[in-house]
């Protein structure tokens, strides 16, 4: 709203009169004008001298016509302000029509979202986009902690079109230039739970990969039995340590471990991983995952001689 006083010319006179406010019954004058005052006391007179009382609009009419030009004013820029708000909200919707919306990152865009295992049967429908996949064999030493001899393998095949960044991690860790797997130890076994393996021999190895952490997949199938997932400390954390799930562990979906391969033959071999070290620590009586990277093979070689552990790790197709 406009203020309680305006200012206004008076046509006849060239001074600058002071209204007061309306209803108040009084006039309001700045302490120098005294010669105006007269000639507006003039104005308020009779012709017998006697003197009117003032009346809000016998005075100051025009004043009043510019309080509601400015009123006016106000209002028209009111709504001029709000109409802009409006076509500013509909060019922002327009914008997210044409790229697409709020959808998924650049690098997952166009991957499904399953809420389900239903979804698992069309998880392949983007598999040519990124490939089939490897097969990869993994043979294990030292089953049930029963020593060297007793000797198993299973196989895991990779899915790209379940997550891509992470199979492109998992084949390079194989890969024949790297070898990282190779002797490595299961180092944690939770019985109908997971089997977590994925920290290397040499401390520097280790560190090295450490240093490359990898943005997150989405979760686009569910961590039922014989899947496998990067394990994580939080969000785009994964590096070289992942787990087998030995039962359906669906609770795992919503925190966003995303499985990227599954075992195709050997889980009776899975299940025979040592499990007698339970949780690391300090949870458990298992190795504890800082040593071992700091260490590498000779402080779970010496403290927990009973893991089993992979003698080779090779593609086979």
């Amino acid at each position: 709203m406009p203020p309680a006083t305006a200012s206004a010319t008076d046509d006849h006179h060239d001074e600058d009169v002071e209204l007061a406010p309306m209803g108040m019954g009084s006039h309001s004058q700045t302490p120098d004008d005294d010669e105006s005052l007269g000639s507006a006391e003039s104005e308020f007179s009779n012709d017998e001298g006697e003197s009117n009382e003032y009346k809000p609009g016998a005075v100051g009419r025009e004043g009043l016509r510019v309080l509601d030009q400015d009123f006016e004013e106000h209002r028209r820029r009111k709504n001029t302000f709000c109409l802009a708000l409006v076509m500013l909200a509909l060019g922002i919707a327009m914008l997210k029509v044409i790229n697409g919306g709020d959808g998924p990152s650049s690098r997952t865009k166009g991957l499904p979202q399953p809420t389900s295992d239903a979804d698992d049967d069309n998880s392949n429908k983007n598999s040519d986009s990124f490939g089939p996949g490897r097969k990869i064999r993994f043979t294990v030493a030292n089953l049930q902690g029963k020593g060297s001899d007793h000797i198993g393998e299973f196989t895991i095949q990779t899915h790209p079109d379940w997550a891509p960044i992470g199979v492109e991690r998992f084949e390079a860790l194989v890969s024949d230039d790297i070898y990282f797997y190779d002797g490595a130890r299961i180092f944690r076994v939770v019985d109908n739970f997971v089997a977590q393996f994925g920290i290397g021999e040499a401390p520097s190895k280790q560190a090295e990969w450490d240093a490359k952490p990898l943005e997150d997949d989405p979760v686009i199938v569910s961590n039922t039995r014989g899947r496998i997932t990067f394990a994580t400390a939080g969000p785009s954390t994964r590096t070289t340590q992942v787990f087998i799930n030995t039962r359906d562990n669906k609770r795992l979906d919503k925190m966003g471990f995303s499985p990227f391969g599954e075992v195709i033959d050997g889980m009776d071999v899975v299940d025979k991983f040592y499990s007698g070290y339970g949780e690391g620590e300090p949870d458990g009586k298992g190795p504890s995952q800082s040593k071992m990277e700091k260490y590498g093979g000779k402080y779970v070689d010496k403290q927990f001689p009973l893991l089993s552990y992979f003698t080779k790790v090779e593609f086979v197709d």
